[in-house]
């Protein structure tokens, strides 16, 4: 052999060990390829021509098929039906360069389950032919997961966007989290205004250091109920607040979860109930009368005055019959015929009578008495007794306390319950206890079972089907029918959730049972109260009539023109009721009058004059310590005052003068010269109504002569009660009324 040939021979022999070279490591790389496919934890294939020709054992694994149930099938051909064509995209667009993102489809295994796979491709060469490499991931359990966080954050949200309650979460005295309640509460504009904001800045400066003290207290479990404090709001406006706190994890650090609901109105109720009875206890001192209140003819009680009228201690009275009070049987049994029959025709009536005071003095008392309620029942009546041997003018005459009533309702937790085509999913332990129901036999009842029968339709029909799920949820009141029959006023507000995909309805029902019967017992307490005084002061008027019977019924009818004027005039409701409490009374003062000057049928001489002009100014010292709502004191000295200065007492003008006195001003003279008097007849009311337009501006407020003109003559008012059949009497017309 040439050495060319020995040489060329070599190079040959180098050339083939190179190539036995590569395959062997070719060879070892397809081994090592295949390994890592088999071993690996996600899915891995090979694709040619649309078809798949490798598969690892993990694709095996979540599919249920074969190694021969996959090679030479269509890529596609386990995909779910309404996944392919969008599936088929998204490759394409990867294998183009246009997408980097991973995408998903879902995927049928054999079994027929669905499987949301995330997969990645690239284009590789597969035996020498170009071919698509994959890679998926089974992640069904993660969606799902995902799937169920989502909907418990709906949920919880859904829960503190909806609830009555506000709700926050502070770390290191900041908010960090509240919700739309409180933020209304507060009145901040914006979420953003609240978040990051110190809470202790909303309380009341004299309530923080207190409210600070209760939170720290509740904080280290040395206090389990709620306290209370002052909010003071964005308008400066103070809202009574109760809340409770308790330590929570809050993203990993300590915080403090806080719970709150504004209890302004039930305070509000509270105060005005203290204030209710602190007037009653206030008249009831300030009457200067014997007042007594008798059941079935028995004292229950009676006031401190019974002992200045009849030398009687209030408290040896109660119990004993009113026989003590009377000379004998005789008189004890005229005086229960002249009131108990009367008092079951008409709400008040009066008489003279002789009594006996405890040393055995004789007196003469004028006795007013009024039936308790709308019925005389079980001889319940309240007596005023006034001293007529001394003149001693009479007050109002206020009954027996009323019973003590309860403290309002302790906030409970409110009822939650989920409904989902009609029935209850869920329901909490407050929910339970209040129906009655054990929470599972509510779990899968009709909600509508939970009604009363005529509330089902108006619920289920309308606040279901409206509910919007935002802020702000449907509102409204319905009654709670319970396992035992009984019947719950609720409060319920409902919102729209998704629950497992679905739509329900989370409604929030609190039990307000007690709150609306405190309501209307209150209601009914001021009502009961209010007639009370109307009945007082009726009484007291009367009064001051008995003596001067030639104007029976003047104050009344004064009163009822003076409401007219005042309604015409709209000075508003307070104002009016007021008015007509100092018309009724505005001649109290003439009970001091001798009867000789009062019923006098001619001209009074100067002395009588001055006499008479002195009743505003007694009518005001015995009004002047009651604690009226109204000023009415005041208003029965100001009666007699002119526009122009000219009248008496004190020689007010103008809008010095009190507009209700400046209206019983009007109402007095054409109640007076409308009617009969000892010294003249009826001038008729033309007349008295010229004589006010007449004086239009100069005697009387030209606003009140208008309104007072106006009634009679474009709304025909007129008396509902007439003055007394008329006199003829004698004499020369005198000054005043």
């Amino acid at each position: 052999m040439t050495k060319e040939k020995k040489k060329t021979s070599r190079n040959t022999g180098d050339d083939g060990s190179a190539l036995r070279k590569d395959d062997l490591h070719r060879g070892e790389y397809e081994n090592l390829y295949q390994a890592l496919a088999e071993s690996s934890q996600t899915g891995v294939y090979v694709a040619q021509r649309g078809k798949f020709r490798f598969v690892n054992p993990y694709m095996l694994n979540y599919s249920g098929y074969g190694e021969d149930e996959w090679i030479g099938r269509d890529v596609t051909s386990f995909l779910y039906p309404d996944d392919r064509e969008p599936t088929r995209r998204n490759a394409i667009a990867m294998l183009k360069g246009e997408r980097t993102a991973p995408y998903e489809y879902r995927f049928v295994t054999k079994n027929g389950q669905t499987r949301w796979i995330m997969e990645n491709i690239i284009s590789v060469q597969f035996h020498g032919e170009r071919a698509v490499l994959g890679n998926t991931m089974d992640v069904t359990e993660e969606r799902e997961a995902k799937a169920k966080l989502a909907e418990a954050e709906q949920l919880y949200r859904s829960f503190t966007n909806n609830t009555q309650t506000g709700v926050f979460v502070a770390r290191k005295g900041k908010v960090r989290f509240a919700n739309p309640h409180l933020l209304a509460y507060t009145q901040c504009e914006r979420m953003e205004d609240l978040i990051g904001s110190d809470l202790v800045d909303f309380i009341y400066s004299e309530d923080r250091e207190s409210a600070a003290e209760h939170a720290r207290q509740m904080l280290r479990g040395e206090r389990s109920y709620p306290y209370e404090y002052r909010m003071v709001r964005k308008d400066g406006s103070i809202r009574w607040i109760l809340e409770t706190v308790a330590p929570i994890d809050y993203m990993g650090e300590p915080a403090v979860l806080g719970s709150s609901i504004d209890i302004t109105e039930l305070v509000k109720m509270k105060e005005h109930l203290v204030e209710v009875r602190a007037l009653e206890s206030s008249l009831l001192a300030a009457v200067p009368h014997a007042v007594i209140g008798l059941e079935n003819r028995r004292i229950v009680f009676a006031n401190d005055s019974v002992e200045t009228v009849f030398g009687w201690n209030p408290q040896e009275l109660i119990g004993r019959q009113t026989r003590v009070l009377y000379r004998s049987d005789e008189d004890y049994e005229a005086i229960a015929k002249h009131f108990y029959p009367m008092l079951e025709r008409v709400r008040t009536t009066n008489g003279e009578f002789r009594c006996v005071k405890k040393d055995g003095t004789v007196i003469e008392c004028l006795m007013s008495a009024a039936r308790v309620g709308e019925e005389l029942k079980n001889g319940r009546i309240v007596v005023v007794y006034e001293d007529i041997t001394r003149r001693k003018q009479s007050e109002r005459a206020l009954r027996e306390s009323e019973e003590k009533y309860a403290a309002l309702v302790e906030q409970a937790m409110d009822g939650i319950v989920i409904v989902q085509n009609g029935s209850c999913l869920f329901a909490n332990k407050a929910m339970a206890a209040m129906s009655g129901y054990e929470v599972g036999k509510l779990t899968g009842m009709p909600f509508q079972d939970l009604l009363v029968e005529g509330e089902r339709d108006r619920v289920c029909g309308q606040y279901l089907r409206e509910a919007t799920g935002g802020n702000k949820p449907a509102l409204f009141e319905s009654c709670l029918l319970c396992s035992d029959g009984s019947v719950k006023d609720v409060e319920i507000a409902f919102g729209a959730v998704t629950i497992e995909g679905q739509r329900a309805e989370m409604g929030y029902i609190r039990d307000i049972t007690f709150r609306k019967k405190a309501q209307d017992e209150i209601r009914r307490t001021v009502d009961r109260l209010k007639k009370r005084l109307e009945e007082t002061v009726s009484a007291l008027a009367s009064i001051t009539e008995k003596r001067d019977p030639y104007t029976a019924g003047h104050q009344q009818r004064v009163a009822e023109l003076t409401s007219a004027i005042a309604e015409e005039m709209d000075i508003g409701d307070d104002r009016t009721e007021g008015a007509v409490v100092a018309a009724t009374l505005h001649d109290i003062g003439k009970i001091y009058e001798p009867s000789e000057i009062l019923s006098k049928p001619d001209l009074l001489t100067d002395i009588e004059y001055l006499m008479m002009k002195v009743h505003p100014e007694i009518g005001y010292d015995i009004l002047k310590n009651i604690d009226f709502p109204w000023p009415v004191a005041r208003i029965v000295r100001q009666h007699h005052e002119r526009m122009d200065g000219s009248g008496y007492p004190d020689g007010l003008a103008g809008n010095e003068i009190l507009l209700e006195a400046r209206i019983i001003a009007v109402a007095d003279v054409v109640e007076a010269m409308a009617s009969h008097r000892p010294y003249r007849s009826a001038l008729g009311i033309d007349s008295a109504l010229e004589e006010i337009t007449k004086y239009r501006g100069k005697l009387y407020d030209p606003d009140v002569v208008d309104a007072c003109v106006k009634l009679f003559k474009e709304k025909n008012f007129a008396f509902s009660t007439s003055s007394e059949e008329e006199l003829v009497l004698k004499g020369k017309h005198r000054p005043g009324a």
